[in-house]
């Protein structure tokens, strides 16, 4: 039996008291996020607690088991003291918090994509590298009202790249190119649930519209996967037909494979983040037997225990 342990600082306040804390970290969601929930029984006024931390205090959650030491699984700022429905929660964001900060107004023309990411890290106080595997340029972007935060999603929405941030690097890269390290998963051994489907990929055929839009206003379109298959549409952010082709033919693989769909629940061992590869293993039907890439992972941790829900991606074998 193992035994339970937490260290959670807040600013210059380390918890005495927790009732559970809930973090969700995903490649492809811009932030992780942990929301910690206090027992009203130790902090029943909101006052009481906003005394001794604030919005923009630092956050550090570790937690585990105390026989195998604790991790710190989560590294943030405080976003918001929340007194909803009579509980006191501390809603965190991981470091890019720091880019929700406004970046100078400016229209870019014949901009590459490093060029404008290094904008956007010098326009919210600097201090991070880049790790980008995309090498385009946008013709025209425009940067109006907007934090650093608004711009990285647009970028993101336009291209489908995992964008996360890891230390004081950002990373900008295709789904399932950037890996982590290797976790087995045998639904006999350490696996408490499944919420899973297995589908074949001749079973969902996905038709996938490549949309770009062009200096003159106009649309762009490229399609590519099967013909009468359901139809998916997608921006591209350059609108060269080769980049377009990539984009759709990423897309088309992220969801249409021979694999699993869904999500696996287990404990806090083996430690799991996304990005990291599931090996899984079904002793009573061989064929299904595969690694996929964790697109996301949420750990819950309370006096009733720990467990974490990892998300599949797409199958790698």
């Amino acid at each position: 039996m193992y035994t339970m342990g937490y260290d959670i600082q807040v600013g210059d306040f380390r918890l005495g008291m927790l009732d559970k804390v809930e973090i969700h970290r995903s490649v492809e969601l811009l932030a992780d996020t942990a929301v910690i929930t206090l027992p009203a029984s130790e902090y029943n006024k909101a006052l009481e607690v906003e005394s001794m931390i604030k919005r923009g205090d630092r956050v550090s959650v570790k937690i585990g088991y105390t026989e195998t030491g604790l991790r710190e699984e989560f590294s943030g700022y405080l976003q918001r003291i929340g007194t909803d429905n009579g509980s006191i929660t501390l809603e965190c964001e991981d470091d890019l918090f720091k880019f929700r900060v406004p970046v100078p107004d400016e229209v870019l023309k014949n901009v590459s994509l490093d060029t404008l990411l290094k904008k956007v890290v010098d326009g919210v106080g600097g201090g991070h590298e880049i790790d980008c595997d995309y090498t385009w340029s946008y013709e025209k972007f425009v940067i109006h009202t907007a934090t650093g935060y608004d711009v990285l999603k647009k970028v993101q929405e336009e291209c489908g790249a995992d964008i996360y941030l890891q230390g004081n690097v950002l990373h900008i890269h295709p789904p399932a190119t950037k890996m982590g390290e290797e976790v087995y998963y045998d639904f006999s051994l350490n696996v408490e649930s499944c919420d899973l489907t297995y589908r074949r990929a001749e079973d969902r055929k996905v038709r996938v519209v490549v949309k770009a839009i062009l200096p003159d206003g106009k649309v762009k379109e490229y399609e590519v996967g099967a013909t009468g298959g359901d139809r998916v549409e997608i921006r591209s952010a350059s609108s060269d037909d080769a980049s377009m082709k990539q984009r759709g033919e990423t897309e088309v693989k992220r969801l249409s494979f021979d694999g699993y769909d869904g999500t696996i629940t287990t404990w806090m061992i083996p430690y799991c983040e996304p990005g990291y590869v599931a090996e899984l293993r079904d002793p009573d039907y061989d064929y299904k037997d595969g690694r996929y890439y964790v697109r996301a992972v949420t750990t819950e941790f309370s006096r009733d225990g720990g467990k974490r829900t990892i998300e599949l991606g797409i199958r790698l074998s």
